[in-house]
């Protein structure tokens, strides 16, 4: 993984330093080696973090045709079918110096163009200088594991693009501008953010699942990839056999690394499931716990979240006979690391489930440079309450992980009309669903949840998880967010999914008699993110916050903070099933340190 950055101006006056600078704000992401490629207005910088062929991924790599023209790439990601694609490449002429991921993308695009996108499967950003054509080429992966911004002025004829918007902000003349629609994005949907909107007013994001060309000024998007339907014809058993090949082989397939190796293990299925087919590739497997200081006495069960993962994670480590590592967070460190998760994110996030996240990665990477991780299998397999509670998916026309809007516009001192904007994202997300002629009306209405949880909800967490592990060099992999798997388990019936009444029953049922795990952990009630109940932590955040309104009034005249303290003691989730409490209060001590920056 890496950071990359770059741009094409007409102004004489941007010079090198520019994307030096553009680079040092992203360093965090690819603390190994940089390098940079000039083509007379153009320039196209690159941070690596080493993980595959330390000597021949080194970058920008060039490609050059037998007309003598370049071909140059700077690239953030990971393939993971390199060989099957590499093989096509050798049919088709293509010659390879190295083992490096980077030379199977830039080689795909000499040869394939834009349709060499449907060849890879992996997690990437990159872009592309094409100096036969004059173009520049960018592409981002199928579900957006990895980042890509963008800015244009056509006028200026200047294009700016980065990993983070941090880095793009440091080309001269970009303003770091908010609009009324920005407030009402972070306040009605936050801290999800719609793929398509800005909040930014003149920053873009290149949405998952699309490239990118700019030619002779013009600059033009393309989908390549959507989920589609397919007929589902197997039945209980052959859906289960299905599931676990197809989860498998994501897993070995991205275990290839050339640098120390990992896994997140939460005690979860989804977190065990991956551990334990590691462990069968990797005999010395590395796995690591997060828990909390003072946890076993300050934990509070609840519906979402009925018990620690402590005990769970010692079951799984046992019964794999990983080398594991537990990671024990003081509460204190995660409030006052709050406004770096945001910093990293640039944006508000999760509170403390970032900056949680942010000092776990931390610790990780003394000890490995690849993890990976649990994402994304709840929203495929529909692990969320809001699969299976009518209660808390009620046809309220906005998204299912918010629960009541008129909570969120109840401590507001000016009018956002956030319930409206909110039913506007919703709609324009639902209405790109896709058909499937079959459907009856209950079952049309799972799958346009399963729709947006991949689409809105899981995109969120894959930011989340990209930013707090890149802020620390980290490489995070993700199996369950391969796209063969999600495009499989998209079409199968919520019957089958939801069989006997139990959330993520397919997924149980295909690891149930592979002597994976055991029985007790295959069939455990889903549980999220940890997260303290420490009273320490409470105290801090809420003192933070009222420091902050005293010496910042940007919050305050947008927000009734005495309305937002008194939410705060009621158990209400201003998102997803978690953030409550303190967790609010980080939240917006995280605004506030946004909107002041």
């Amino acid at each position: 993984m890496c950071g990359i950055a770059g741009f094409v101006s007409e102004n004489n006056n941007i010079n090198n330093k520019v994307l030096f600078n553009m680079l040092d704000e992203i360093k965090h992401r690819g603390p190994d080696a940089q390098g940079i490629y000039i083509n007379n207005n153009l320039r196209f910088g690159h941070k690596r973090l080493i993980v595959i062929d330390p000597d021949g991924g080194v970058q920008p790599m060039i490609y050059k045709n037998n007309k003598g023209f370049e071909t140059v790439i700077i690239y953030n990601g990971e393939i993971y079918n390199t060989q099957e694609v590499k093989k096509k490449l050798i049919s088709l002429g293509a010659e390879f110096k190295t083992n490096s991921d980077t030379e199977i993308v830039l080689n795909s695009y000499a040869y394939l163009g834009s349709k060499s996108l449907d060849y890879l499967n992996g997690i990437f950003a990159f872009a592309i200088y094409d100096q036969e054509k004059q173009k520049i080429f960018l592409a981002r992966d199928r579900f957006g594991v990895k980042p890509l911004f963008y800015y244009y002025d056509y006028n200026k004829k200047d294009f700016v693009f980065a990993s983070e918007i941090k880095s793009i902000f440091k080309f001269p003349g970009i303003k770091k501008n908010i609009t009324r629609d920005s407030l009402r994005e972070i306040l009605s949907i936050g801290p999800i953010r719609m793929p398509n909107n800005k909040i930014f007013d003149n920053i873009n994001e290149l949405e998952p699942g699309y490239f990118l060309e700019l030619e002779n000024n013009n600059l033009k998007k393309s989908c390549y990839f959507k989920l589609k339907y397919e007929p589902h014809k197997e039945n209980l058993k052959e859906t289960a056999d299905h599931v676990y090949y197809l989860l498998n082989k994501a897993i070995k397939n991205q275990l290839n690394s050339d640098v120390p190796l990992g896994t997140f293990l939460s005690g979860g299925l989804d977190s065990s499931i991956i551990s334990a087919i590691a462990k069968k590739n990797i005999k010395d497997l590395n796995t690591f716990s997060l828990s909390f200081k003072n946890n076993n006495k300050y934990f509070l069960g609840s519906i979402f979240q009925p018990d620690s993962d402590d005990l769970w994670v010692q079951k799984v480590k046992d019964f794999i006979k990983s080398n594991h590592h537990e990671i024990i967070l003081d509460p204190i460190d995660t409030a006052k690391t709050l406004e770096k998760a945001m910093q990293m994110r640039d944006f508000p996030g999760m509170a403390d489930i970032d900056s949680s996240l942010l000092l776990f990665c931390e610790q990780i990477k003394k000890h490995v440079t690849v993890a990976l991780s649990g994402e994304c299998a709840d929203e495929i397999f529909g692990g969320y309450p809001w699969f299976y509670r009518d209660d808390l998916n009620l046809n309220k026309n906005y998204f299912p992980w918010i629960q009541d809007i008129s909570i969120r516009e109840s401590i507001l001192k000016i009018n956002l009309d956030l319930k409206n904007y909110a039913q506007e994202k919703y709609l324009e997300a639902i209405k790109n669903a896709p058909e499937f002629p079959e459907d009856n009306p209950q079952e049309k209405k799972m799958r346009d949840l399963f729709y947006l949880n991949i689409n809105y909800f899981m995109a969120n967490l894959l930011e989340r998880k990209d930013r707090m592990s890149m802020a620390n060099g980290l490489e995070v992999r993700v199996p369950f967010c391969d796209h063969e798997l999600i495009q499989y388990v998209f079409n199968i019936p919520w019957q089958i999914k939801f069989y006997n009444n139990q959330e993520k029953a397919i997924l149980r049922l295909a690891i149930e008699n592979k002597n994976l795990l055991p029985k007790e952990i295959i069939w455990r009630k889903k549980s999220p993110y940890p997260k303290t109940y420490d009273p320490a932590y409470t105290k801090l955040v809420c003192d933070m916050l009222k420091t902050e309104l005293k010496n910042n009034n940007l919050l305050s005249e947008i927000i009734d903070t005495k309305k937002l303290f008194d939410l705060a003691k009621t158990k209400t989730p201003w998102f997803g099933q978690l953030m409550s409490g303190p967790q609010l209060i980080g939240y917006f001590f995280q605004l506030s340190r946004w909107l002041e920056a």
